[in-house]
């Protein structure tokens, strides 16, 4: 039961984590005005036109996210496991996304490198068995 308390409570905060920073680099790094989110070809147009530091909250924001997530559950189940599985769900929502908005190639790399790296870090920062 301390398991899925953990993933539950580090799903959470890892999801306020995500879009918190995600918030904030949309305020940074706005839509143009008139942009049709809707629309394919102009998301993609918006996607190729981004300036790396746009990106930079992207993947800022799964890293920082994957660990505080993990470390939330890794401490509410005193196990790793829950943080995997937290970091499990970070990487699925990063896949899904650029598999619905075309993202560049180095994206799908760091979608998947950075929250390993955060999930490891918070096994070690929490000193939970797995």
């Amino acid at each position: 039961m301390k398991i899925v308390l953990g993933v539950v409570a580090g799903f959470v905060v890892a999801f306020l984590c995500v879009a918190g920073i995600e918030t904030i680099g949309h305020l940074v790094f706005p839509t143009p005005p008139g942009t049709d989110l809707q629309d394919p070809a102009q998301l993609a147009r918006l996607i190729e036109n981004l300036p790396m530091g746009a990106f930079a909250f992207v993947v800022a924001a799964w890293f920082i996210g994957s660990l505080a997530g993990a470390w939330v559950a890794n401490l509410v189940a005193k196990r790793a496991l829950a943080g995997w599985i937290v970091v499990v769900l970070v990487i699925a929502g990063a896949v899904y996304t650029m598999i619905a908005i075309p993202h560049p190639a180095w994206m799908w790399a760091m979608a998947i490198a950075l929250p390993l790296i955060a999930g490891w870090l918070a096994q070690r920062l929490a000193k939970v068995p797995i």
